[in-house]
């Protein structure tokens, strides 16, 4: 079990079943992907066969099924004008 800054959690069983706390938001969804807003970080997790089995916006929860191969987590980006004049 993996857990991230605050109160998020996850947690890959087998890597079959994938279960989070914190989601704010489903950004985007297919068989082979999630797109998904943790507080201020953006999640993408990637694999074959993948099925939103839960998702309770007011409390943050989420569950999935399929066979989960790769998790990445990103800080959204600031504007690039900000990012060129430090």
């Amino acid at each position: 079990m993996t857990e991230t800054a605050g109160t998020d959690k996850l947690m890959l069983e087998g890597r079959k079943r994938l279960s989070m706390t914190g989601v704010t938001s489903v950004d985007g969804f297919s068989e082979n992907y999630l797109k998904l807003t943790v507080g201020s970080d953006k999640v993408t997790v990637n694999g074959q066969g993948i099925k939103i089995t839960s998702y309770n916006k007011s409390n943050g929860n989420l569950t999935a099924d399929g066979d989960f191969a790769e998790i990445k987590y990103g800080v959204k980006k600031q504007p690039v004008m900000k990012r060129l004049f430090k």
